[in-house]
């Protein structure tokens, strides 16, 4: 007994360990491993995916709070980020790495989801096919990694998704079979609470797979079809705790739906599936890619076997041929890709819903071979497929470019000896047919993991470690001595590594990159100066002004080489790789004014809008005006064809990788600070960086003018002085502007605004979800920096009052004379009544399982005709 207690744990092991030991060793070939120099950290995973595991880290160790988190865009909604980001139940584990070791958190994880779909997928075959068990592994082995989790493996969040598929499929297959509705209740909410966007997807297609199989299977009934709905809108419910707040805050935050541009999904081509079904093939990650379908030789071609069996019925292969399209439709129709997705385009990372379709393959495949030992008819279908190959290679004239030979002679090569084993009759070498079928596997898909990971290196690239922790010590060092418990540290770092540094170090800054965020927040911040345009994907700290910086309560700022801004001093840093600059002149987050808050209304003009809430919150008059600007004079230019008309400003080069380089000559009027004002306008490249030097203030700095805003920061000049700068400008070869101007701020207006706000600046305690003080005055407004979201709830003297807006963009809160006891809470909106739901789903479906009312009833009915009853 113990033995086969040993040996069925081991199996389960093995499937949980070997891929998990494949994908380690093509992360090995690509020159990454535990403490490599090489870190995980492509695309995303490095400016997204380790800091959100920063920032998770500190809510579990309690220096941070599960609401609401003051170190991005000023303030975020923190439960929103973790619904799409954090979800998973392996995230729990960044509680035992130090944020120095957080690298190999994201090396540990990714691994671990891969050997949790080896484990699922093998769970999954077990008690679903009546396979031998080395057959239910080779299956297991192939799904665990298939092409669209080893490719999208820098977007961990996903990976969860698909381990969790299995057993919604599974939970399915019970009820249709049995009605048991336990492992389909636990696995869809497992499901909506690891990620509601992939959620959404596996949604639609388990709906799907119900109604066809159970149609296949002729059990469409009112009880079957009851049991099944019951149990979604059970699940839906004991989710809820999670899934309102989340709707509640994409209801207010989504972007607009994505609008048709055509019939045809762009790039679409006839031999795509064929081509992206050939071993270790990788395009691109970005626009124009195909979708990644890939799950294994041996499963395509026993998934085709599949539809040419004479004992599998019709009705089968119907429903399954109608599972295939519907997703194939997404991969060639704009309209189904939308469908799947949400109507919303992806910003790369394309058919985000192809894993579905390796799914179904893995699925058919181990139907197909469940009902075959061997048949001769597999030559066939793997002939089939070689003539299908050889005509999608060869006859699309290098259309598919990012296919080689390599890749098209190892793929004829597996299908033809994957036939021939699979249609020999077994014998006297049916154990070395295994083991040989094995390891063609084995090697077959580490092959295609290396190679997938490779085009990402060279695509993406895997950067340094040292990237990530090379600054860590002295950074934290530098913001100690600044840090107050009672209130959040806002700062910048004009040298970040990523835009969501403030996540990992602690601090309180404008910049954020993420899908989840407050969109109406940051597109007014944008009419402020802090670039975030199009779909607010970016927020952006960079190339703004000083009265930003007050209005924002910005206390310091680090760079890698100097700043020149009134009102900052040099302070000691820790280390020799930034330099520390506090400004002296930020009051607090929270300022007194008498000024109607909620009559500010933004324009199209940035420094109109900064000037206004400037004296609005100052309650300076409103006429009182900050900048003044003049047209700087282009002395030289090299390497770039300009013009210009009466609102424009045009440079064309040769190419996008051209150094344009252009030098500018203005006159400064003593006690200004001065900006040189580039907006771009459009630009044909993937990007325009501009390096601006300033010899005379040893001020240079470099930026992506699409990422930051547009006011480049020339210095401040106490005495009336004329200065030369240039600009190397690079990364597109064609770019428009508006005409540049070199922008004055009156340094001493803009004192006389600080001062005033300094006076009345309130002094809070920020605890975090939290803030609260008490306020004696006879002002009628108290101004916050807070971004505004309606999970904000306001008492002030122990009485509920409404939260108001700055325009939308503040928390702002109408006062009385005298004493205010103040108290802010940020609950998301729909929290409480996600709870009240969660605990009526589970009520509800445990109601159902105990079958309460139909025990209820039946005795009831006896105790009617048994007067013994009692």
């Amino acid at each position: 007994m113990k033995l086969n207690k040993c040996l069925k744990v081991s199996r389960y092991l093995l499937a949980f360990i070997l891929p998990i030991f494949l994908l380690a060793v093509a992360y090995y070939l690509n020159g990454i491993y535990w403490g490599s120099p090489r870190s995980i950290l492509a695309s995303d995973s490095f400016t997204q995916t380790i800091n959100f595991y920063d920032s998770f880290h500190d809510v579990l160790h309690g220096k941070a709070n599960f609401f609401y988190n003051w170190n991005a865009a000023f303030g975020l909604n923190y439960l929103g980020l973790y619904s799409y980001y954090l979800g998973g139940p392996l995230t729990f584990l960044v509680y035992f790495f130090g944020k120095a070791q957080m690298v190999d958190a994201v090396y540990l994880l990714t691994l671990l989801k891969f050997g949790l779909m080896g484990l699922s997928g093998y769970w999954f075959a077990k008690r679903t096919f009546n396979l031998a068990d080395w057959q239910q592994h080779i299956l297991a082995l192939c799904y665990s990694l298939l092409a669209f989790g080893v490719a999208y493996a820098e977007q961990p969040m996903w990976l969860d998704t698909l381990y969790i598929l299995p057993l919604v499929i599974a939970g399915v297959n019970d009820l249709i079979a049995t009605q048991r509705r336990r492992l389909l209740f636990a696995a869809y909410v497992l499901l909506f609470l690891t990620n509601f966007y992939l959620a959404y997807m596996v949604g639609i297609f388990s709906l799907l797979y119900y109604l066809l199989i159970s149609w296949a299977q002729r059990k469409i009934t009112w009880k079957n079809a009851g049991n099944y709905f019951w149990t979604v809108i059970c699940s839906l419910l004991t989710a809820s705790w999670l899934l309102l707040p989340v709707i509640s805050f994409l209801r207010r935050t989504h972007e607009p739906l994505s609008k048709l541009t055509g019939f045809f999904t762009d790039n679409a081509g006839l031999w795509d599936l064929i081509i992206k079904n050939m071993v270790g093939v990788y395009d691109t990650t970005k626009f124009g890619t195909v979708p990644f379908v890939y799950v294994g030789i041996l499963p395509l071609l026993l998934a085709i076997y599949f539809f040419v069996r004479a004992d599998i019925s019709l009705r089968e292969k119907i429903s399954y041929v109608l599972l295939l399209a519907s997703i194939a439709l997404g991969f060639y129709l704009q309209i189904f890709n939308l469908l799947w997705q949400g109507w919303h385009f992806p910003s790369m990372f394309l058919y985000r819903y192809s894993f579905l379709w390796s799914f179904l393959i893995f699925l058919l495949a181990g139907k197909a071979w469940e009902k075959v030992k061997t048949d001769p008819r597999l030559i066939k279908v793997g002939s089939a497929w070689v003539i299908i190959t050889v005509l999608g290679y060869l006859g699309s004239f290098g259309h598919y470019h990012y296919a080689g030979n390599t890749n098209f002679i190892i793929t004829l090569a597996l299908v033809i000896i994957y036939s021939f084993l699979l249609s020999r009759p077994s014998g006297n070498y049916e154990l070395g047919k295994r083991i040989l079928l094995g390891l063609l596997v084995i090697c077959e898909l580490t092959f295609n993991a290396f190679s997938l990971l490779h085009g990402t290196s060279n695509e993406w690239h895997y950067p340094d470690r040292k990237l990530y922790t090379q600054n860590y010590s002295e950074i934290t060092a530098d913001l100690k001595p600044y840090r107050q418990s009672a209130t959040p540290l806002r700062a910048a770092n004009l040298d970040e590594g990523s835009q969501n540094d403030g996540l990992n170090y602690g601090y309180s800054t404008a910049d954020l990159f993420s899908s989840i965020r407050n969109r109406p927040f940051e597109a007014q911040m944008n009419h402020l100066g802090f670039k975030s345009g199009g779909n607010n994907l970016n927020f952006a700290y960079a190339n703004n002004t000083l009265i930003m910086d007050s209005l924002m309560a910005i206390k310091l700022n680090l760079a890698r080489g100097s700043i020149n801004k009134y009102g900052f001093s040099y302070r000691t840093s820790a280390g020799e790789n930034f330099h520390v600059y506090q400004n002296k002149l930020a009051p607090g987050v929270a300022i007194l004014t008498d000024a109607n808050l909620q009559r500010l209304h933004l324009t199209d003009n940035v420094l109109k809008n900064q000037s206004q809430l400037l004296n609005a919150v100052s309650s300076l008059p409103a006429n009182t005006k900050y900048f003044t600007s003049t047209t700087p004079q282009l002395t030289l230019v090299s390497n770039s064809q300009v013009t210009k008309d009466k609102h424009h400003f045009y440079l064309n080069t040769s190419s996008d990788n051209a150094l344009q380089t252009l030098t500018w000559k203005v006159k400064i009027p003593a006690g200004r600070q001065a900006y040189f004002d580039l907006s771009l306008l459009a630009g044909q490249g993937n990007s325009c960086n501009v390096v601006l030097n300033v010899p005379q203030r040893n001020l240079l700095r470099q930026v992506d003018l699409n990422m930051s805003g547009q006011f480049f920061d020339l210095g401040y000049y106490s005495h009336a002085r004329t200065i030369t700068f240039t600009t190397k400008i690079y990364g597109s070869h064609q770019l428009t502007f508006e005409l540049p101007k070199v922008v004055f701020l009156s340094t001493h207006k803009y004192r006389q605004a600080t001062d005033r706000m300094k006076a009345r600046t309130v002094k809070l305690k920020y605890q975090k979800n939290q803030v609260k003080g008490t306020v004696k005055t006879t002002h009628r407004w108290l101004y916050t920096s807070i971004p505004f979201d309606p999970g904000w709830h306001a008492k002030i003297n122990q009485h509920t009052v409404k939260v108001q807006t700055t325009d939308g963009l503040f928390v702002a809160l109408p006062l009385k004379k005298g004493i205010n006891r103040i108290q802010l809470k940020f609950i998301p909106q729909g929290f409480y009544l996600g709870i009240v739901l969660t605990a009526a789903g589970l009520v509800l479906f445990a109601f159902g399982e105990l079958d309460i009312i139909g025990r209820w009833t039946r005795k009831h009915h006896i105790c009617e005709n048994n007067t013994n009853c009692k």
